[in-house]
């Protein structure tokens, strides 16, 4: 099974849809399934080296983020696919990667897939101030996914928000893996995290991984730690990332008065160094209610550290409170209240921390396995399709 993985964003770039789509490539190759080649916007000064082939088309930078946008059609690149025998078009952005799939797939005749990740209208309104223009531009990116062969999302709480903004097909859940390995850490690696951060022995850790965007529910964050704080609970908190909000979060905490207790790493693109952070720490607290399927929430359970998030949200599915994870409403004291109830009992934390590591974590060997699986029946349905004339 040959796959084309086309994404908006690709790494060096670092969220959520560029370390999925990276991951579909490399669990593609290197499992023996086929070849994988990525279709993604060049960005300026960057040399690929992955066991597969990126084809980075002409782009320019956008005022959003660091996403970066061009023209979404090459007529050699169709040549190129051809030469690949690729059998199944992968989109994972409803933007310009869907416009260029729907363009090859005239040109291929192969089936497209598209994988919902996360909640479009909120980077939509991010960089479009108009409403019109907002509405116009998320009727456009809804309709333009109901033309794909299967509509794959990364939770069930992904495919029902797709659903809630007007989109009327079906969807197939599809868990992302993470490329997290559980392996020990080297103890000599994490006391140097101590040192460098002055983490006294025995004060527990807390850890936040992400975008810095007030959206993630950073806010909620912060009114629990000022209730932790007001109730002398000794404790350290990590924030791990960074994004345009990432000055403004900064400047709060040092408002607000819990700058002493917490820590801005910054991005932390190496994945080694990421995961003595997660190792050093004793829980993930996020409690974004904007993502779908966090990959957060499996790194850390890789490394033992179990995650608190919000109850109902899409992260929760993959959890069971009390047992592989923990469950709190969106509400600051209720997580203040949790958070001091986890640390009482040590051992039902490291019970909890284990459970993690052996039920929450997937990594990517074992989630495409199933994808794959699911590629091939998509393929033979557009085949049939075909046989009876059926196309876009």
């Amino acid at each position: 099974m040959n796959v084309a993985i086309i994404t908006d964003s690709f790494p060096p770039m670092i969220d959520g849809v560029s370390r999925c789509a990276l991951g579909y490539a490399k669990a593609l190759q290197e499992g023996g399934y086929g070849n994988s080649i990525v279709i993604t916007p060049r960005m300026p000064n960057i040399k690929y080296d992955y066991p597969f082939p990126v084809y980075g088309f002409s782009s320019v930078s956008i005022p959003y983020a660091d996403y970066r946008a061009g023209h979404p059609f090459i007529p050699a690149l169709v040549n190129t696919l051809k030469s690949m025998n690729v059998d199944l078009l992968h989109s994972h952005s409803p933007f310009t990667s869907m416009i260029l799939a729907r363009q090859l797939r005239r040109f291929l005749k192969i089936p497209i897939v598209f994988t919902q990740h996360t909640k479009w209208d909120f980077d939509i309104a991010q960089a479009i101030s108009s409403k019109v223009l907002q509405r116009e531009l998320e009727h456009y990116v809804y309709k333009s996914i109901s033309k794909a062969d299967e509509v794959w999302a990364v939770s069930r709480g992904a495919g029902e928000y797709l659903n809630s903004r007007g989109y009327k097909g079906d969807f197939v859940v599809m868990p992302n893996g993470t490329d997290f390995r559980k392996t020990s850490v080297d103890e000599a690696l994490v006391g140097q995290l101590s040192k460098r951060y002055d983490l006294p022995d025995g004060v527990p850790v807390l850890i936040f991984v992400g975008r810095m965007m007030w959206y993630k529910n950073i806010g909620l964050i912060y009114d629990t730690l000022e209730i932790l704080i007001k109730r002398g609970f000794d404790f350290r908190m990590f924030f791990v990332g960074d994004g345009e909000d990432f000055t403004d979060i900064r400047k709060d905490a040092t408002s607000r008065g819990i700058d002493k207790y917490v820590i801005f790493a910054g991005r932390v693109s190496d994945r080694d160094e990421l995961t003595t952070y997660y190792t050093r720490s004793d829980l993930l607290v996020f409690l974004s209610t904007y993502d779908n399927a966090p990959l957060v929430v499996q790194e850390a359970a890789a490394c033992q550290c179990p995650a608190l998030v919000t109850r109902g949200s899409s992260t929760s599915e993959i959890l069971e409170d009390g047992v592989n994870g923990f469950f709190v409403d969106e509400d600051a004291k209720e997580a203040a209240d949790a958070i001091q109830k986890i640390f009482t009992d040590r051992k039902r934390l490291e019970e909890v921390s284990e459970a993690a590591s052996n039920q929450v974590y997937l990594p990517w060997d074992k989630a495409i396995r199933q994808a794959v699986e699911r590629y091939e029946y998509v393929k033979d349905l557009y085949v049939h399709k075909r046989s009876k004339g059926k196309d876009e």
